[in-house]
């Protein structure tokens, strides 16, 4: 019997290994072993590759079906999304001891200078995170005896949980007991467990948050916003194509000056992104009636089933669940959103 199970190895699951690893702590993730599993369906549209990132399929239970205008992303490695993410904190409000932490497992972070290291942003609380070789944080290079597997479902008992996975290594489906599971995944993998553990049962509708974003290309090094309450992050040209090709490692001491620059900007307006859920036919189904562009941050969060919140939800479920990864926090502001994740944690947890 475990004391926790971190399912999940994104940054999510990251802070919560930090924590929690002192304890009877079990991390289970999947990786790109999942395409050996036929049972589920290939889901192309919602895979999220770069040039120099593993190329993953997207495998689950449910399809989707959804506008240019609206993106869902999937990533099943040892890592998440920190294997093509950019990095990016604002360190605005975190305490010293997770400043601590995060120093003590050798994590810097590094500010931004479009001199030193090509980013620019209006708000100067803006960091990267790198780590002892000053590349771009990957939590699987971090998270230390990640146990290969995907989790099938889980069952509430009187006095544990009992979680069934599909073991990679053994190639065979096997059963796992803890106290308590922090569930640490991303939107369509949370969908996916909820309806293999039956607690999907008559849900319709999925409401997601996020906040209005765009890239924009400019000749100009200057940051120009008249709204202060937007965040602007400026990459140089090369630390665009870094950032668009997926290369994680550090390329400061290269610089070519090449007037070409893109302004990543969220915008301080919330957005929502509709779903409607067909449980007969696994279907997921777009119903924005915005012209917003939604998901292209990759920030969307505070999940919403038939208007109830995500972490009353699982609270219902168990309380001995908790939800650490994206769609149980609830942004406070735009831009980063790695700031909220632990906001989100500690508070659940610490």
């Amino acid at each position: 019997m475990k004391d926790i199970v971190i399912v999940g190895s994104g940054f999510s699951a990251l802070i919560s290994y930090f924590f929690l690893k002192k304890f009877n702590t079990q991390v289970i993730s999947s990786n790109n072993l999942i395409n050996n599993l036929d049972i589920f369906k290939s889901r192309k549209n919602v895979e999220i590759n770069k040039f120099f990132s593993n190329k993953l399929k997207s495998k689950g239970n449910f399809e989707y079906f959804k506008k240019k205008s609206f993106e869902i992303h999937d990533r099943l490695s040892f890592g998440g999304n920190t294997n093509i993410w950019g990095g990016f904190i604002n360190i605005d409000g975190l305490s010293t001891n997770m400043l601590e932490i995060f120093k003590k497992n050798q994590i810097k972070f590094e500010k931004l200078d479009q001199i030193k290291n090509g980013y620019k942003s209006n708000i100067n609380t803006i960091r990267q995170l790198r780590d002892e070789k000053n590349n771009i944080l990957d939590s699987s290079r971090l998270i230390k005896n990640i146990l290969p597997g995907l989790v099938h479902s889980f069952n509430i008992k009187k006095n544990y949980i009992s979680i069934k996975y599909f073991d990679f290594k053994n190639l065979k489906y096997s059963f796992l007991e803890t106290k308590k599971l922090l569930i640490a995944i991303s939107f369509p993998q949370l969908i996916d467990l909820l309806f293999r553990s039956g607690f999907l049962i008559d849900a319709t509708d999925l409401i997601l948050d996020d906040y209005k974003h765009d890239f924009r290309l400019t000749f100009s090094s200057d940051l120009k916003n008249s709204n202060k309450s937007d965040y602007i992050l400026k990459y140089d040209f090369l630390r665009a194509s870094k950032h668009y090709l997926g290369y994680q490692n550090s390329i400061d001491s290269f610089f070519i000056k090449i007037p070409i620059y893109i302004d990543q900007t969220f915008y301080n307006k919330k957005i929502n992104g509709k779903l409607k859920i067909d449980l007969e036919n696994k279907k997921i189904i777009e119903e924005n009636s915005t012209f917003n562009k939604f998901g292209s941050s990759i920030h969307y969060c505070n999940l919403k089933i038939d208007s109830l919140g995500i972490n009353e939800y699982i609270f219902n479920i168990s309380k001995n669940i908790v939800g650490v990864s994206m769609p149980f926090v609830k942004q406070s502001r735009p831009g980063p959103i790695s700031n909220d994740i632990i906001a989100n944690f500690s508070e659940k947890i610490l």
